[in-house]
């Protein structure tokens, strides 16, 4: 596929299309099956107009609500995509490169979405939680659900960067200080050129230049991740692995719920697969950006 990627800010009408392609992003990933507690896998979904079944329709919620959550906060919500005759890259002159809408999802290469220091999801803020629909979106998952996400996945997350960051005398141990990578995905359809892992780079260059041109320092990012292929694609643009630990799903290596009679095989492999890692990224040194490709 044509490597002349452009990276730029999502407008907020790209949400739905975006959503869409974190949807089938994120469908073979153990954890958000889990969170769901699905005893089979769903389907990917077409387009933003494909009938809905009610399973899919609340994990779209779910990912949709991220969006709106990041975008309260004052968030970047960035993407990749190929330009095209009808939706050209934004030209110099252009004052605005938000206007440069994409075209079908398959020139839409990757989305990246961060969250500035302190905006975080909160019970302690269910105003916002609410007004974005990230609280409806996670009830829609059930109480089981809700315990998964926000107690056990989310409780291993905190000890491990509160750990993490302490150890190396970071943020004082307080990843609320930090930025936070909220979501970072490749679309399905794309093949090749490392667009999230390159979309990501990208993101943080451009975040640690406005805090530059603002007067301040840059700001260290930390990200959780739920796959070995994601910890080395970090890996690759600087970030480093400050914490891991395993999850006992009672599910497959994709999350979905084991049935009574499961090999042992099965388990094994659903016991390596369910994972979690927390990752930094420190700034440079000099303050200044450092490209990685």
């Amino acid at each position: 596929m044509d490597c002349n990627l452009v990276f730029r800010d999502a407008d907020p009408s790209e949400d739905d299309e975006l959503a869409r392609i974190m949807y089938n992003a994120f469908l073979p990933i153990w954890n958000h099956n889990w969170f769901q507690c699905l005893t089979s896998p769903l389907d990917q979904i077409a387009s933003t107009t494909t009938p809905l079944t009610l399973l899919q329709a609340r994990r779209l919620a779910f990912y949709r609500s991220w969006f709106s959550f990041v975008r309260a906060y004052s968030g970047a919500v960035t993407l990749a995509y190929t330009p095209t005759a009808m939706h050209p890259a934004p030209s110099v002159a252009s004052a605005d490169p938000r206007l440069f809408k994409t075209s079908p999802s398959n020139s839409i290469a990757a989305v990246v979405l961060l969250l500035p220091p302190h905006a975080r999801p909160s019970w302690l803020e269910p105003l916002v939680g609410w007004r974005s629909g990230l609280l409806s979106a996670l009830f829609g998952f059930g109480l089981r659900g809700v315990w998964r996400v926000a107690v056990t996945f989310e409780g291993n997350v905190e000890r491990m960067i509160s750990k993490g960051l302490k150890a190396r005398n970071v943020a004082g141990g307080d990843q609320r200080n930090l930025v936070m990578c909220h979501g970072c995905v490749r679309n399905p359809q794309w093949q090749g050129q490392a667009p999230a892992r390159r979309l990501l780079d990208w993101a943080i260059q451009q975040w640690w230049k406005r805090e530059r041109e603002s007067g301040g320092r840059p700001t260290p990012l930390w990200l959780d991740t739920s796959v070995d292929e994601g910890v080395r694609a970090y890996e690759a643009i600087g970030f480093e692995v400050l914490g891991e630990c395993g999850v006992d799903t009672g599910a497959d290596a994709k999350g979905i719920k084991l049935e009574p009679e499961s090999s042992e095989e099965v388990k094994d492999k659903a016991r390596k697969r369910s994972r979690q890692w927390v990752m930094l990224r420190m700034p440079p040194e000099d303050g200044k950006g450092d490209d990685v490709h």
